[in-house]
Order: structure tokens, then C-alpha cells, then sequence
């Protein structure tokens, strides 16, 4: 006996859950925006950043990790898929958050790559993901289930977008 639609993980987020692998195909699938975006920051920030291996390597890992959990979220929902999709969200946050607060501790440039235009395409991707988030929730106006276009997907890959815009904000200069 399957356990009712409203008590499994991904829910609220629109998209049938449906049996299978994918519980949430589209979704799943658009998770993986935040693996791949990890390997464009490693490519974009590696060389600019020679002397912050370390925080590209850290940032870089993490954003995959978001994006292996929401994978695991909305796929296959293996035990603990919970926790592998919220528990590194808070942590690539926090690493993003935080690394302009040590650097200027450190009498560093907090943010050396900080331009208008990486600021206008970072408050542009944060708002459509905004938007899209907000649209893309179970109830929302526009939440149609069992659409193959889902705004929780599109959250996904423009969150991602930002996370990208961020470490060149974080590790390539101007």
C-alpha cells in the first residue's frame, strides 16, 4: 500500500508524485541544475580564485550537493532524502552569506567580483526564482500537476543561475 500524496516528501511542490524511480520526474531531472552548476563555478572561479582553492572547492561542493539531494527528494525518495535534500541548503547559504563577513575580518576584498552587471543578473535570477517558487507551490494558481512544465523545476534552474552569479560575485574579479 502506497502511504497518501499529502504525507510524501514533495508534496507541497506541485508535481504528481507518481510510483517509480521518479516520483517527481521533472523536478528531479531539473535538480540536477545544481550539480551542473556546481561544475560551471569549479570551471569559471578556479583559475581566477588561486589563492581560495579551498572556498571554490567548498562552494563548488556544496551547490552539487544541493542538487544531489533534491535529486534524491524528488526521485527516488530513498530514506533520508529529506534531510540529504535540506540539510545542505542552509550550509551553501551560509557559505555565501558568510564569506564576504571573513574577508573583510581579514582586510580582504569581500566581494573582488562584484559588478553591476553580475548584481543586475543576480536580483533578476533571484526574483524569476522567486516568482517561479511561489508559482510552482501545490495550491498556487498556476500549479497544474501534471503539467511537463513545472515552475518548481524552473526554481530549480534559476536558483542555480544565482548560485553561479554568486561565486563569480565571490571569486572572479570585476
Amino acid at each position: 500500500m502506497t502511504e497518501p500524496q499529502q504525507d510524501r516528501i514533495g508534496c507541497s511542490d506541485c508535481e504528481r508524485i507518481r510510483e517509480g524511480w521518479l516520483a517527481q520526474p521533472v523536478n528531479a531531472l531539473t535538480s540536477l541544475a545544481f550539480v551542473a552548476a556546481g561544475g560551471v563555478v569549479l570551471a569559471r572561479t578556479w583559475q581566477p580564485a588561486r589563492d581560495r582553492h579551498g572556498e571554490v572547492l567548498a562552494y563548488g561542493a556544496m551547490l552539487a550537493l544541493v542538487g544531489a539531494g533534491s535529486v534524491a527528494f524528488h526521485g527516488p525518495q530513498p530514506p533520508g532524502a529529506r534531510a540529504m535534500h535540506d540539510l545542505p541548503i542552509p550550509l551553501l547559504l551560509g557559505l555565501a552569506i558568510g564569506t564576504p563577513g571573513i574577508r573583510r575580518q581579514r582586510g580582504r576584498a569581500p566581494l573582488p567580483g562584484w559588478s553591476a552587471r553580475r548584481g543586475a543578473t543576480l536580483a533578476g535570477s533571484v526574483l524569476a526564482a522567486g516568482l517561479a517558487y511561489a508559482g510552482g507551490r501545490t495550491g498556487a494558481p498556476t500549479c497544474d500537476p501534471d503539467s511537463p512544465i513545472q515552475l518548481h523545476g524552473a526554481w530549480h534552474v534559476l536558483a542555480a543561475v544565482g548560485f553561479v552569479t554568486v561565486a563569480d560575485i565571490l571569486y572572479r574579479e570585476a
